[in-house]
């Protein structure tokens, strides 16, 4: 499909200069209550096993607003014949999934907004200026645990959502939902997989993650993985009789360094030349030793392997463990066994720019003058919720929302409130792009 000129907007059914205007002042007059919203979504703490009391609160919301909301919780029982549901993961008892719906008139296509519901541990709550359960207001930012990654671009759904209710109150031609799943922290894809199984399969869909408020058409695959080493624990003066597993283990980041550089060569792609990195290997946790004054017996480490979207996963795990085996081939292992797990795998998606959710979204962002014409298309630099329904039904699908993976993850987390509310009228407008095309 080519690119949507400025007059083929005008003469496809578009939101009129008043009705843009009217979305416009909803969202405008309605900033404080999405600020306060947000506040409370960030003072709920909801790490991965822990998303019940977050996703509850969201339901009661939804409910006051007089949305439909379908809040369930699935088992593993349920999910056994996905191979997402045999991976590591907390179990999904006690963390519900939360569909809510602002139904259509059944005659354009539907959208849906997906989020996961966790967030990650914020580590000694002493480091942080503004308290990682706070929701503390400061220049212009929201700060907490979750920011946004993603509590942040939930609050602008939610908010293009009531925007739209009230603007449209006999619904839109198709339906706009937003979807709360859990654990993507955890375990990506699972959360989406309850929402799948439960017979959720919208025409379109929209991942809200940090994207600097701009839609990202691609995002990446990759790989969970862990690394044991198996020495021989001695006296520490005379180590020179056993086998140190740290050493060891100094060899394995050296080489893994050296892969990183290896694998960024391999079949590249345009959408994620922007990053200096085409496919990290970020190694997030080591461990080692076992008793004092001794060689290391047992040590190792873990981390993710970042692949780009057509990257087949098998064919990288097989190249990761050969590439790591030279280690003992070479003899750098120092005598010690060594061991490779992938505990975690996921997909990626790549939507063509010229399709027309793409379409919609950059008409969307173009009524809202946020972009130029010359707006870069790019891939998601990590992985996300977007790769399952990519997966299992060819499902087009944009990551999109405000805030940056510059802060996410880190302390004193925060998103821009601005940025919150123009995200906002993005998703609006954008809903109103997509879901006036016909059903297929």
């Amino acid at each position: 499909m080519p690119a949507i000129t400025t007059t083929q907007r005008a003469a496809s059914p578009t939101p009129s200069q008043n009705l843009q205007r009217e979305l416009e002042n909803i969202l405008r007059q309605r900033q404080a209550a999405t600020q306060e919203l947000l506040e409370k979504l960030l003072q709920i703490p909801s790490t991965s096993g822990n998303e019940r009391d977050l996703v509850v609160f969201i339901s009661r919301w939804a409910k006051q607003n007089g949305f439909e909301a379908d809040l369930f919780e699935s088992s593993e029982t349920q999910l056994s014949a996905y191979r997402q549901a045999t991976l590591r993961h907390i179990p999904l008892a006690g963390r519900p999934t939360l569909v809510i719906k602002f139904p259509g008139r059944g005659l354009g296509r539907s959208l849906m907004f997906n989020a996961h519901s966790d967030v990650i541990a914020p580590g000694d709550a002493q480091r942080w200026a503004h308290g990682p359960w706070s929701g503390e207001i400061a220049e212009g930012r929201i700060y907490g645990r979750g920011a946004c990654d993603v509590k942040g671009p939930l609050a602008s759904a939610l908010a293009a959502l009531l925007a739209l209710k009230n603007a449209y109150p006999q619904g839109l031609p198709g339906d706009v939902m937003v979807e709360i799943v859990p654990g993507e922290e955890d375990c990506v894809g699972l959360g989406t997989l309850t929402s799948y199984v439960r017979g959720y399969h919208p025409d379109g869909l929209i991942v809200l993650e940090p994207t600097e408020g701009q839609p990202r058409n691609a995002s990446r695959s990759g790989v969970r993985f862990a690394i044991g080493l198996h020495g021989k624990a001695v006296h520490g003066t005379v180590k020179w009789l056993g086998t140190d597993a740290i050493v060891a283990l100094r060899a394995v980041l050296e080489h893994l360094e050296l892969m990183e550089t290896e694998f960024a060569v391999l079949d590249p792609n345009e959408l994620f030349a922007h990053y200096p990195i085409m496919r990290p290997i970020t190694v997030d946790h080591i461990e080692g030793g076992n008793w004092q004054g001794a060689t290391c017996d047992l040590a190792g480490c873990a981390g993710y392997l970042e692949l780009l979207p057509a990257d087949d996963v098998e064919v990288w795990k097989k190249r990761f463990q050969d590439r790591l085996c030279e280690l003992q081939q070479k003899g750098k292992d120092s005598g010690c066994r060594l061991d490779i797990e992938f505990s975690e795998e996921y997909g990626g998606h790549e939507l063509s720019k010229q399709h027309p959710l793409a379409q919609s979204a950059l008409a969307a962002m173009t009524d809202s003058g946020l972009t130029a014409n010359t707006m870069s298309w790019r891939g998601f630099n990590a992985g996300c919720e977007a790769g399952l329904r990519w997966g299992m039904d060819q499902t087009p699908t944009l990551v999109w929302g405000p805030g940056s993976l510059e802060q996410a993850h880190g302390v004193d987390e925060y998103v821009e409130l601005k940025a919150v509310h123009e995200a906002a009228l993005s998703f609006a407008l954008c809903a109103i792009h997509w879901t006036t095309l016909p059903v297929k």
